[in-house]
């Protein structure tokens, strides 16, 4: 058996930063809460969750003078303005890269019309689409683009600043800004704001999954760019799984002879990989 682990495997640098600090604010307060899940991988949120942090799903679960964490996705714009409103103390951890996307459309709102490439359930495009006015769109799908093209022609601005999801697929990206430009004729501002972590991951997990037998993607069933491997490693291997952790592997039929390639998310934790290349090595 032979097993390829992708070098990009594993916590991106937004996420590690996040997952750090979080374990040093639990170990500091007594009462803190994170609104949503801090990151899509259930063994970061119960690691944390058993030192003290309580997850909830509305800024109204939490106790007025409380502390609550911002998830690294980031959050609506009027979580903020609730908070302040219930003298709430947030610890803003939203991925700098999730800010930097949220200043660039400030400095285009007053021109520009914002449509966000992205997938339209996902926290971090609706964080951002809360921070974009009231003319903006998310586009997950090329169905998505005449819906679009009705509320901008009713916006009667002249501009539009694309930006994209940090997780998104990078080739799906690209193809739907093809398809707005072949019918669009007015000033388009193309600024593709996908993580370098993410397109890096997604290459590698391409070329991988052209040499192995199996390919193994590890991460949460909620990590939208998890998932993103997952449908990648498909277009060239035959048998992909996506597992949370060494339990699943007790589903997959895995032959002695068999290459594996293993790829894990940006939210999937070192020694969740570890233990899963050592179940593989005693088969």
């Amino acid at each position: 058996m032979k097993i390829i682990v992708g070098k990009t495997s594993g916590f991106c640098n937004g996420v590690k930063y996040t997952v750090e600090e979080a374990n040093k604010m639990v170990e500091n307060n007594k009462e803190i809460y994170c609104l949503g899940e801090i990151v899509h991988n259930e063994r970061v949120i119960k690691d944390l969750e058993k030192k003290g942090m309580k997850t909830i799903h509305s800024i109204e679960e939490a106790n007025r003078n409380s502390k609550l964490i911002i998830r690294a996705h980031g959050e609506l714009k009027e979580t903020y303005e609730k908070a302040k409103e219930k003298e709430i103390e947030l610890l803003d951890l939203t991925c700098g890269k999730i800010k930097a996307i949220r200043l660039k459309i400030q400095n285009k709102l007053k021109d520009h019309y914002i449509v966000i490439i992205g997938k339209k359930n996902h926290p971090e495009t609706q964080g951002v689409q809360s921070f974009s006015g009231n003319h903006s769109f998310i586009i997950e799908k090329e169905e998505d683009i005449k819906e679009w093209q009705k509320d901008f022609q009713a916006s009667k601005k002249d501009k539009v600043y694309v930006v994209s999801q940090t997780t998104f697929n990078s080739d799906k990206f690209d193809e739907l800004v093809n398809k707005i430009k072949e019918t669009f004729s007015k000033v388009l501002v193309v600024d593709k704001t996908i993580c370098d972590a993410t397109s890096n991951r997604q290459e590698e997990t391409r070329e991988l999954s052209k040499k192995v037998d199996i390919m193994l993607i590890v991460g949460g069933k909620k990590s939208s760019n998890t998932k993103e491997l997952e449908v990648i490693s498909k277009e060239n291997c035959k048998n992909v799984y996506l597992i949370q952790d060494v339990d699943d592997l007790k589903e997959i039929r895995i032959e002695k002879n068999s290459t594996i390639g293993i790829m894990a998310g940006a939210s999937t934790p070192k020694v969740v990989v570890e233990e899963i290349m050592k179940h593989l090595e005693e088969l």
